[in-house]
């Protein structure tokens, strides 16, 4: 079990953290120690702690509210300053997010990338759009539920080594051997390729075992009441939704093609036309911004 906000905070303390340079290779510039010198403490690490303990107090004080949403929120709070601290103490390696489903595809496919997660699931997000959350968001978000096995045709471009899968899988909640990814490739009819220099060395698309693992192993873990099951289309692709001028109509049409299989599109359209002109930006419901405020307009 990964340890907690607390836990982290009390390793914090260890003077291997407090030492500058314990969390950065580069914590400060030349100039700085030349003419300041090193600093007594990392400051980073100062900060994390700071940070962490406020935290803290507004769970604490959210947990004595003792109400469904207060205790949602005081789980996400923690959860998301929890994978910040890891990743400050273990150079952007964080354990509980390996054990933690998308909250899009359900695949056990999360990974930290420079303070955020990204799905390495291709089949998550639209053709070349990599589905991504800062750690607040996915602690929101919760863990999705599988949707359905896919099967690569021709050679793509995720091909790994066996070995890589299962090195890969090893972290998460359900873990696997080599015996146990034959099977799976068996079992569900999984392609495999041959490495094109060593005949002798199995590959399979990472993101064809990541669908496949994961309705096989949904069943192993049944989903409780407190863990969301339905998840807006849109989670992880807030450069696709927000960043998205109406003047680029691919990326217009892959979102709004997200939306038309939505369960929460009638909900999102009717918030987003609820919200003052002036504050209108981005895609909701299906619509552009520019197509809401038209909207608007003819409605009244």
């Amino acid at each position: 079990m990964p340890a907690s906000l607390a836990q982290l905070l009390v390793q914090l303390e260890a003077p291997h953290w407090k030492a500058p340079g314990s969390t950065s290779r580069h914590t400060e510039g030349r100039t700085a120690r030349r003419t300041e010198g090193q600093a007594p403490v990392n400051l980073t690490v100062l900060d994390a702690q700071a940070e962490g303990q406020q935290i803290l107090d507004r769970v604490a004080k959210l947990l004595a509210e003792d109400t469904p949403l207060a205790r949602r929120e005081a789980a996400a709070l923690e959860s998301a300053q929890a994978m910040k601290t890891e990743a400050l103490m273990n150079q952007g390696e964080v354990s509980r997010i390996r054990q933690q489903r998308c909250p899009a595809c359900g695949c056990y496919s999360l990974a930290a990338r420079n303070d955020m997660v990204i799905c390495s699931n291709r089949y998550c997000g639209p053709p070349g759009i990599e589905r991504r959350w800062n750690f607040r968001d996915l602690a929101y978000a919760g863990q999705g539920k599988p949707k359905r096995i896919r099967r690569s045709e021709g050679r793509p471009l995720d091909l790994i080594d066996q070995a890589a899968i299962v090195a890969f899988l090893a972290p998460t909640e359900h873990p696997i051997n080599r015996r146990d990814l034959v099977h799976l490739a068996t079992t569900y009819g999984l392609p495999v390729w041959r490495h094109p220099a060593k005949p002798q060395v199995r590959q399979m698309s990472l993101s064809d075992v990541l669908t496949a693992h994961a309705v096989h192993t949904a069943g192993k873990k049944p989903t409780t009441c407190a863990t969301p099951t339905t998840q807006a289309a849109c989670t992880g692709l807030a450069d696709l939704f927000f960043g998205t001028t109406d003047a680029n109509k691919v990326r217009v049409d892959q979102a709004k093609a997200l939306c038309d299989v939505c369960p929460l599109k009638d909900a999102c359209l009717d918030q987003a036309l609820q919200t003052p002109h002036t504050d209108q930006f981005g895609i909701f419901g299906g619509l552009t911004a520019a197509e809401r405020k038209k909207l608007i307009r003819t409605a009244h």
